[in-house]
């Protein structure tokens, strides 16, 4: 997806210096000969929030490449993994990476990362339609990419200018890794509303972000769950920032009551609290709740993106109506993606999905339109011939304040605790065993140093049953 705007001179980036990086740059970059020869050719991108990882996007996207999006941290014996399975045709990395690809071939070199070439010969069959490949999580190094075309990524960008209400004037800052759908929607949108985005890889954590926030003038911010809760944690409420006038929220369900918080401070501020829902095989967003409902309705997702429509669908497909009746949620609109990649041969398939996503969550709506996710079809397993749903026992645990996930195969429940003690997972268990009906055998509960966790905040599931843990009960 192209930059948006009329002069060579307009400012895309702002850096922590002060020092503004504009569209003239990008575009002389996409010009070298090195980019030139990416055209319709697969670019493995290792782009971080700063200068060289998204004006070498961009770039290659301009020269009509078609790059896989991997964060920056992934393990080099995983990239080379997936290089055997994709054979990508160059590689677009911070250098310092370089060194661990000594059998690639040094293209061309700017602002701190290199292009390399991997492959010789005539590339991939690409679909004509193909532009983008994410992966549903950025930094598992997982071969199942989401197939993105032009279209795709240019009709969710549209939608969120326009519910937004994006102009010039707005200026986000980089809080999300553009290997996350999220945070290459902020990118994009932001681009096409000719905005200026202020440019640094700090954390919440240190106080240089702090700074960039107010130097730059910066007007939202967007975060994930986990953000708010460390937003939380740090005293937002009472920091000085303002230009801020919008706060956006997606990458999961947020507890209601941590939104009602957020939602409540910014009507008081005057800013804009938006909650939104999306999946990166809908290119990003699919819903958002408007700021006037945030505080009486948090925990909706509110209505569909423009040019997005919803329905609700039973376990047979037929249609589910009426108001609070719950359906797996299906969206349709010229956001979802093509369909997925889980190797070379892939790359050449045009659309699969035919504009349609069953994302697997069950959700309801409400008298207004408005809809609510109350679960997720896949996080159900079987105790001793009972159906039971992790997701309502994971979010009555964190109700009582624990820290967990839940996990586990029929017959067994399994509860990853956070720090817990012997005490707390016998209580925990004890609980259980007596509200779900079942044998203590089918319930175990672990102490855990921590929960491992994806660039979007969202708990990796598949990766709890590597922890090192202590059974408690």
């Amino acid at each position: 997806m192209d930059a948006i705007g009329d002069s060579e001179s307009r400012a895309l980036f702002c850096c922590e210096d002060g020092a503004e990086l504009v569209l003239g740059q990008m575009l002389a970059l996409a010009e070298q000969a090195g980019f030139r020869e990416t055209r319709r050719r697969l670019v493995f991108c290792l782009s971080d929030n700063d200068p060289g990882g998204l004006l070498g996007y961009l770039a290659l996207m301009r020269a009509g490449a078609v790059p896989a999006m991997l964060g920056t941290a992934l393990p080099g014996e995983r990239i080379a993994a997936l290089i055997n399975v994709y054979r990508p045709d160059f590689l677009w990395l911070p250098e310092k990476r370089v060194a661990e690809f000594a059998d690639l071939v040094p293209v061309h070199d700017a602002h701190g990362y290199w292009l390399l070439g991997a492959q010789a010969g005539e590339g991939h069959a690409l679909h004509p339609d193909l532009a983008l490949l994410l992966a549903t999580s950025g930094s598992t190094g997982s071969p199942k990419f989401v197939r993105l075309s032009h279209t795709n990524l240019h009709a969710n960008a549209a939608a969120i200018v326009r519910y937004l209400a994006l102009t010039p004037k707005d200026r986000p800052v980089t809080t999300l890794p553009p290997a996350y759908s999220y945070g290459l929607s902020v990118l994009h949108s932001h681009l096409l509303a000719g905005s200026t985005i202020a440019l640094t890889a700090r954390t919440f954590f240190d106080r240089g972000f702090w700074d960039v926030l107010r130097s730059a003038g910066v007007t939202s911010l967007a975060g994930v769950p986990y953000h708010y809760e460390m937003l939380k944690k740090l005293r937002f409420a009472s920091m000085d920032l303002p230009a801020l006038n919008t706060l956006t929220q997606a990458g999961g369900r947020m507890d209601p009551a941590l939104t009602r918080e957020f939602a409540t401070l910014c009507a008081e501020r005057g800013m804009r609290f938006f909650s939104m829902y999306g999946q990166t095989e809908a290119t990003a967003r699919m819903a958002y709740l408007s700021p006037d409902k945030a505080i009486r309705k948090a925990g909706s997702i509110g209505q569909p993106i423009p040019g997005g429509r919803f329905r609700l669908i039973d376990a047979e497909g037929a249609p589910v109506e009426g108001s609070d009746m719950a359906g797996e949620l299906v969206y349709e609109g010229p956001n979802v993606c093509l369909g997925y990649a889980e190797g070379a041969a892939d790359l050449a398939l045009g659309d699969v999905f035919g504009g349609t996503l069953r994302t697997g969550d069950l959700a309801q709506r409400d008298a207004e339109g408005d809809y609510t996710i109350v679960g997720r079809l896949k996080r159900f397993l079987k105790l001793f011939g009972y159906r039971v749903n992790l997701e309502d026992i994971e979010r009555a645990l964190i109700a009582d304040g624990h820290a967990v996930a839940c996990a586990g195969r029929d017959d067994l429940l399994e509860i990853y605790l956070v720090e817990g003690t012997p005490e707390i997972g016998k209580a925990i268990k004890s609980r259980l065993v007596s509200e779900i009906k079942v044998a203590p055998q089918g319930i175990k509960v672990h102490a855990v140093a921590a929960l491992p966790r994806g660039d979007n905040g969202k708990i990796r599931y598949g990766d709890l049953d590597g922890l090192s843990r202590e059974t408690l009960a």
